[in-house]
Parts: structure tokens; C-alpha cells; sequence
């Protein structure tokens, strides 16, 4: 193995299918207002997950929503605020989405991952 670099990789490193799901507005019967989630599993992310770091945290956090980890996507961003994604059993509220360069190459999600949606 000469002149080669050898890189570990865990398997939960690589990329993931995320399905994402929109915030949607409904109005119940007594006139209040509640966000919903919705989506029919076509809308799909590819991305890569890790946990944020402490500046990530106290730079992209929003009210009630602490972020806890950073998703990172291939190109232009396909989720916006306040989307969900959706792997496995474990949802990802969008707290903050960063087009990197704005060049559509990249794009960072900052995520609060969250038990009692879904």
C-alpha cells in the first residue's frame, strides 16, 4: 500500500435515504392552529449524519429547539426550516439549512432529533 492513504469508515458514517416530510398549518374545530407533518415517502434526502459540534449548537439553535446533529447533502438543498426527515424510527426536526457557497454544490442541515413526532 504504497503512496495510499488509508480512511476508516464506519458503517452509520455513509450516506443515508432520509424521507423528508413538510411542516403543514391545519385548523381544528375549536379555531386553534397545529403544525403537521406530512409527507407520502417519495420526497427523498441523501445525506450524511453526525452530531453537531458545541459551536454548531450555540450558532444555529433556534427557540425550544436545540440542535443536535448536522446532515450533511450532495447539492442544492431539497428540505427546508421546519421540515422533518425521517430514517428509520428517528425523526430530525430542521432547525437551520446552510447552501454552502450558495453554489448549490453542498448543503449542511443543522438538526434537533426528536422523539414525540411521528
Amino acid at each position: 500500500m504504497d503512496n495510499a492513504t488509508v480512511m476508516y469508515l464506519r458503517p452509520s458514517n455513509l450516506f443515508k435515504e432520509f424521507i423528508i416530510e413538510r411542516n403543514e398549518q391545519d385548523i381544528t374545530s375549536t379555531g386553534r392552529v397545529i403544525n403537521q407533518h406530512r409527507g407520502d415517502g417519495t420526497n427523498i434526502l441523501k445525506g450524511c449524519l453526525a452530531e453537531a459540534t458545541v459551536d454548531d449548537r450555540t450558532k444555529h439553535s433556534i427557540t425550544d429547539h436545540v440542535v443536535t446533529h448536522t446532515i450533511v447533502q450532495s447539492g442544492q438543498p431539497k428540505a427546508k426550516k421546519t421540515d422533518c426527515l425521517i430514517f428509520g424510527d428517528r425523526t430530525f426536526y430542521i432547525c437551520d439549512v446552510d447552501d454552502t457557497g450558495t453554489l448549490g454544490i453542498s448543503t449542511i442541515y443543522y438538526a434537533e432529533e426528536r422523539r414525540d413526532i411521528r
